[in-house]
């Protein structure tokens, strides 16, 4: 895996998952001046109209503007938190492979258990498993590591990476680069910081617009209290 970046978010309260912004291109000077180029006008800093200008974008929906740059990040999460990550098409995505390296012995395990809703089939509910609790976790658990087990044992016989990675469970952490503009940013958040997004991918969208902030912070705080978020 690779090396944790000193600005990463521990998502999960495990110190594995994480999320990093990297890099990115463009700020709110950007949204606005790519607002205004029909106008062949450019600003280097924001004032009142500025923000004005931004409120408008966002509410109305005219947010072309907010493509015009970029966003990349570092991100380490169990597998299925990145299979619904994925489903956010709009954004460049490069994945660890286990084909080309074995993976490391790295799962999620859930500090505590949710109940599945009675009226959401997608969605669960605070769990009370009382004394069942901590049996859950033993469950949880010995699967993950049985599961490795298997993994190693079919490594070691040589069967090859691609085949023996299929008896890993969706417990295990992957890692990835994902490269998005702020539309497409915000409208991921949108869905997946939302209280009836699953629990662990709504800890990563929180931690990624924390960070997010800092760089565009007038457009972010327009957004959110449109959105409120």
């Amino acid at each position: 895996m690779i090396e944790t970046p000193e600005n990463a978010i521990y998502c999960l309260n495990d110190e594995i998952g994480f999320v990093s912004l990297i890099q990115h291109i463009g700020d709110d000077c950007t949204i606005v001046n790519s607002a205004r180029v029909s106008f062949g006008k450019q600003i280097k800093s924001i004032e009142d109209k500025d923000k004005k200008l931004i409120k408008y974008l966002l509410a109305n929906k005219h947010e072309t503007p907010l493509e015009h740059n970029s966003l990349t990040f570092l991100v380490k999460c169990p597998l299925f938190v990145a299979r619904q990550w994925l489903r956010h098409r709009i954004a460049s995505i490069n994945e660890i492979s286990f084909r080309y390296v074995e993976a490391a012995e790295e799962f999620y395990i859930p500090q505590s258990f949710r109940k599945q809703s009675e009226n959401n089939r997608q969605a669960s509910i605070q769990g009370d498993f009382g004394e069942q609790e901590e049996h859950n976790k033993e469950i949880f658990d010995l699967a993950v590591k049985e599961s490795y087990l298997a993994y190693k044992k079919l490594l070691a016989a040589g069967v090859a990476r691609e085949q023996a990675r299929a008896v890993l469970p969706l417990a295990t952490y992957t890692q990835y680069y994902w490269t998005v503009n702020l539309r497409a940013f915000l409208h991921f958040i949108k869905l997946r910081a939302h209280k009836d997004a699953q629990f662990e991918i709504q800890q990563y969208a929180n931690a990624m617009l924390l960070q997010v902030e800092s760089i565009f912070p007038e457009t972010i705080s327009i957004w959110k209290e449109l959105n409120k978020t």
